[in-house]
Parts: structure tokens; C-alpha cells; sequence
């Protein structure tokens, strides 16, 4: 009886220091670019105060390949422009909240749709507009 409350206390412990994702209207923060729909934007606070901000936006979202030639995605190429114009590349690591995310990154043809996961490190309240940056 002991082990079992011990390992139930354990648990309940772990549990504890888990971020849970500041979900409720977190849509308003993130704005659909070119050839970007955004499916859905969570928002941990990362307890941490960095240079780059104290928030990460992990953002589900369809991008279509409308350059009008074939394309190699990359991660950080995904770009959020905030209101003053700063513009937040997407993480391509760093970040235990990120972990275990996996994308297609293989050649997309021109016309092509592909889901991504990306995530942004900013401050609160920061708003703006998702879209991919070839260059």
C-alpha cells in the first residue's frame, strides 16, 4: 500500500512542473499570411526571460507552395512579423516544447499543401502575421 501512495505522490509531482498551453483565443495572436492557414496557435509561457521573449507560440498551420517552382521547406523560413515589423524567425530547436515535433521537409512541387508544426519565441502579447520567406 505504501509503494503504490509513493508512486501516486511521484507522479502527482511530475505532473506538477508540466507547462500546460495558455490555449483560449490564442488565434488572435497569429494572422494567416500568403499561401499560410493557421489551424491552430498554443501559447507556453516559458518561465524564462530571454533576449528574444518569455513566450513560445507553437502554431499548426497548411502552407501551399505558390513560388510556381519546386521548393525544399525550411523551419526557419517560416517568419511571424509583428506589429512594429520585428520579424521572428521559427525555432528550429532549443526548446523543450518543441520536442518531438517532426516535419516533412522533404521537395515540395509547386501547388503542393503540407502541414507544418513551428514554433516562435516572443513576448507576450505579441501579434503578427505568419508566412514562408524563400530567401
Amino acid at each position: 500500500m505504501n509503494r503504490r501512495l509513493f508512486v501516486f505522490l511521484g507522479s502527482a509531482a511530475l505532473l506538477s512542473g508540466c507547462k500546460e498551453p495558455q490555449s483560449e483565443g490564442a488565434n488572435q495572436f497569429v494572422r494567416a499570411g500568403d499561401s499560410v492557414v493557421i489551424k491552430s496557435v498554443r501559447v507556453y509561457n516559458t518561465g524564462q526571460n530571454s533576449v528574444q521573449g518569455d513566450l513560445v507560440y507553437v502554431v499548426n498551420l497548411t502552407y501551399t507552395n505558390s513560388l510556381g517552382l519546386e521548393l525544399t521547406p525550411r523551419i526557419n523560413h517560416f517568419i511571424l512579423e509583428d506589429e512594429q515589423k520585428v520579424r521572428h524567425a521559427a525555432l528550429e530547436g532549443g526548446s523543450y516544447l518543441l520536442a518531438g515535433i517532426t516535419n516533412d521537409l522533404s521537395t515540395m512541387k509547386r501547388g503542393e499543401s503540407r502541414d507544418f508544426t513551428v514554433g516562435f519565441n516572443v513576448y507576450q502579447n505579441t501579434t503578427g502575421t505568419l508566412f514562408y520567406d524563400p530567401t
